[in-house]
C-alpha cells in the first residue's frame, strides 16, 4: 500500500483529471466527481451539445466539469459534490454543474429527479440546488429530492432555505414545495411511505459507502497519523470513494455510520467490559491474583455479508456520534457498541 498524501499534495495532484486512484487516498480537490454510473449514462458536449456514452474505468474518476451536463436513460449516477453530500440521479435525469468549487458548489436539475444525500455539512461550505425558478439552499444534513418538471421540492429530513418568484420559504423534514399555476405552494408528505425506486437505491449507496468507509478510515489513520477527515477517500477495493467525516462518527440520513480514523478502531476492537476480579489464593500471605482478561477482537459488528438493512439501525447512543456540523457529537473513539451500524450489500440496480 502507498503512502499517503498530504491534502494539499493531493488537491494538487487530483487538479488533473481524469483521475487514476490506484490506492487509498484523499481527493479532496473539486466537487463534480462522477463516483457511480450504472447504466446508460452520458455527458453533453459544452460546445456542440453532443451525448458521448460515460464509461468510467475501474481507477478512475472524472470531474464533471462547470458548465456541463450529465445526463441518464435508462440509468443512474452518483456524484461528490462538497465533502459530505452526494447528489443520485434517478433514470431519464439530467443535472448541470455550475460551480464545482468545494466550499461553494451549485448544481442544477435540468430533467428528472435527484436526491441529495447530506451526511455532514463542513462549516463554511454551502451547497445550493437549482430548479426551474427556485433555488435550494440545504443548511443542515439530511435527504432532499429535487424535480424538473413538474418541480418539487422535498425535504426528507433536515433544513433548508429555497428562494423564489421573490420570496422564501423555510423548509424541515416533511414539508415540500410544489409549483402549480404559477405559484410555489407548501405542503406536508410522509417521508416513510412517498419513496421510489430512486429513494431505495439511494439507501443501498448509502449502505455500500458506509462499509467502505470503514476500510478507508482505518487504512487513513494507519498511513498517517496527522490524517484529518472532512473529505473524499478513494477505495480501491470497493471501486468508488467514500466519505470520512472531520472529527466524529456522523449518521447518514439513512441510518449508516462514518467512521474517523480513531473512532474505527472501536468497529475492528469493540471495547469490552473488565469482568469482576477473580482472586486466587496465595497462601499465608493472603494476596492473589486477577482473573485472565477476555480476548480483544472486532467480534460480530462488522458482517461484510450480510444484506443491507431494509431499515435503518438504530440511533447510537448519545454522544456517540453526530448528524451535522463537523466536530459534534464526543470524542472520536466513543462509539461503543453501536459499531455495528455499518453493514454491506449485494450489487446491482434494482428497485
Amino acid at each position: 500500500m502507498k503512502a499517503s498524501f498530504p491534502l494539499a499534495a493531493a488537491a494538487a495532484l487530483f487538479a488533473l483529471w481524469p483521475v487514476s486512484a490506484p490506492a487509498q487516498q484523499a481527493i479532496s480537490a473539486r466537487a463534480g466527481l462522477i463516483n457511480v454510473a450504472d447504466g446508460d449514462v452520458f455527458l453533453l458536449d459544452e460546445r456542440s451539445g453532443a451525448r458521448k456514452p460515460f464509461e468510467r474505468k475501474p481507477t478512475e474518476l472524472v470531474e464533471l466539469r462547470e458548465g456541463q451536463t450529465l445526463e441518464t436513460d435508462e440509468g443512474r449516477a452518483e456524484i461528490l459534490l462538497t465533502p459530505g453530500a452526494f447528489l443520485r440521479l434517478g433514470e431519464a435525469g439530467a443535472v448541470r454543474m455550475i460551480s464545482n468549487r468545494l466550499t461553494a458548489v451549485r448544481v442544477e436539475v435540468v430533467r428528472g429527479a435527484a436526491l441529495i444525500d447530506v451526511v455532514e455539512l463542513l462549516r463554511d461550505h454551502s451547497l445550493a440546488v437549482l430548479a426551474a425558478d427556485a433555488e435550494l439552499s440545504i443548511l443542515r444534513p439530511g435527504l432532499y429530492r429535487i424535480e424538473a418538471s413538474p418541480p418539487r421540492i422535498r425535504v426528507f429530513n433536515g433544513q433548508a432555505e429555497v428562494r423564489a418568484g421573490g420570496q422564501s420559504w423555510s423548509l424541515k423534514s416533511g414539508r415540500e414545495l410544489t409549483l402549480a399555476s404559477g405559484a410555489w405552494v407548501m405542503a406536508k408528505f410522509d417521508p416513510e411511505k412517498e419513496t421510489d425506486p430512486l429513494y431505495r437505491w439511494s439507501r443501498r449507496r448509502a449502505g455500500y459507502i458506509a462499509m467502505a468507509n470503514v476500510s478507508a478510515a482505518r487504512q487513513a489513520g494507519m498511513m498517517s497519523r496527522s490524517f484529518t477527515g472532512g473529505t473524499w477517500f478513494w477505495n480501491p477495493y470497493f471501486g468508488f470513494a467514500t466519505y470520512i467525516p472531520w472529527g466524529d462518527v456522523a449518521r447518514s440520513p439513512f441510518g449508516y455510520f462514518y467512521y474517523t480514523p480513531y473512532s474505527v478502531l472501536d468497529v475492528y476492537y469493540p471495547p469490552r467490559r473488565a469482568p469482576a476480579p477473580v482472586w486466587q489464593d496465595r497462601g499465608a500471605f493472603g494476596g492473589g491474583l486477577a482473573g485472565q482478561m477476555p480476548p480483544r477482537s472486532a467480534g460480530t459488528a462488522y458482517t461484510p455479508s450480510a444484506p443491507v438493512s431494509a431499515t435503518a439501525p438504530a440511533a447510537p447512543a448519545e454522544g456517540a456520534g453526530s448528524v451535522g456540523t463537523r466536530g459534534g457529537g464526543a470524542s472520536g473513539g466513543a462509539v461503543g457498541g453501536t459499531a455495528g451500524g455499518v453493514r454491506a450489500g449485494s450489487g446491482g440496480r434494482g428497485n
